[in-house]
């Protein structure tokens, strides 16, 4: 199921109680955006939007540019046009869920909180975007099975994941690969062609030859992961997905005891765990490092026939 953080734009722009209305709506005005999260001290205080200024001066509608904006305005806070926050929704919070609270309260956005800090914000226009991505990825008719293979830095992910995509080549299957980054990553290289023109504008760049095609595009936000393979990944039998934790997908966690003496995922919610000690009572198929060859079997047996099944 999809969640706020699939769809929120992260770490937005804010302002606090004690600046004006005439410093929100320039803002508003060079970000292209109808909210701003009030901060103050580093906790988020109210919202306000471009209507509860309207309202408050009892205008039908705002100024065309701020550049024509009464001075007076400047004598106006923040804090006596903005809305209190009612309840901010966490990244986890189900989409269908949002709509709901929007719905119900008539908001266009809902500030999204995590351990106390304000880290997004979803508006109607991420979820009408969200929208538009799905209606274009269903377009398409192969939706191609996935398992994330989540765990702790530094537990394997990758190397287990090299492993299993030759073992399952050789079985006949055509294998794509996800992973999640947290940290941005050069994936053009600096100074081609390819990036110059990325670098002035250009989303996506396409680059063509006899022997591969590569496309290179921007994303203000990360993509949620089945639009990724909706859009991406029609052409293959399986993805193995490094990450997306909080993905609804089938998890496999990677663990090494030299790193956590935990697992760092409920095991209920697990298909199977790779490790290198052996845990008792698991709810869940475990495997040792050693036993590639069963896990890429257990893969093709509980994954790639089953969804295979599903469909016939």
């Amino acid at each position: 199921m999809l969640r706020a953080r699939d769809v929120m734009t992260p770490h937005p722009r804010t302002i606090a109680p004690s600046n004006s209305v005439t410093t929100a709506l320039r803002m508003m005005e060079e970000g292209g955006f109808h909210h701003l999260p009030v901060v103050e001290e580093n906790k988020l205080v109210g919202m306000l939007h471009v209507s509860d200024i309207r309202r408050h001066l009892g205008l039908e509608r705002l100024p065309v540019s701020v550049d024509t904006l009464p001075p007076m305005w400047e004598a106006i806070s923040v804090r006596n046009v903005m809305q209190p926050v009612r309840r901010p929704i966490t990244p986890d919070t189900p989409v269908p869920e949002i709509l709901r609270i929007i719905e119900e309260w008539g908001v266009t956005g809902l500030p999204v909180v995590e351990d106390g800090r304000l880290v997004g914000i979803v508006t109607v226009r991420d979820l009408l975007r969200l929208g538009e991505q799905i209606l274009s990825a269903l377009s398409t008719q192969h939706i191609p099975p996935a398992v994330c293979f989540v765990g702790r830095s530094g537990s394997g992910k990758t190397s287990l994941i090299e492993r299993l995509i030759p073992l399952l080549k050789e079985r006949g299957y055509a294998v794509g690969v996800v992973k999640q980054h947290a940290q941005p990553t050069l994936v053009d290289q600096e100074g081609k062609d390819t990036w110059r023109f990325e670098k002035v504008g250009a989303t996506p760049v396409a680059i063509v030859s006899d022997v591969q095609t590569a496309v290179f595009f921007q994303e203000k936000r990360p993509l949620p992961l089945d639009v990724v393979l909706l859009r991406f990944f029609q052409d293959v039998d399986v993805v193995l997905v490094e990450g997306f934790a909080h993905s609804d997908r089938p998890k496999i966690e990677v663990h090494r005891q030299a790193r956590s003496d935990t697992l760092k995922c409920d095991p209920s919610r697990l298909l199977a765990v790779v490790t290198d000690r052996k845990w008792d009572d698991l709810p869940c198929r475990q495997f040792d490092w050693d036993e590639v060859e069963a896990l890429a079997e257990f893969l093709e047996t509980s994954i790639i026939r089953q969804q295979s099944a599903s469909k016939e």
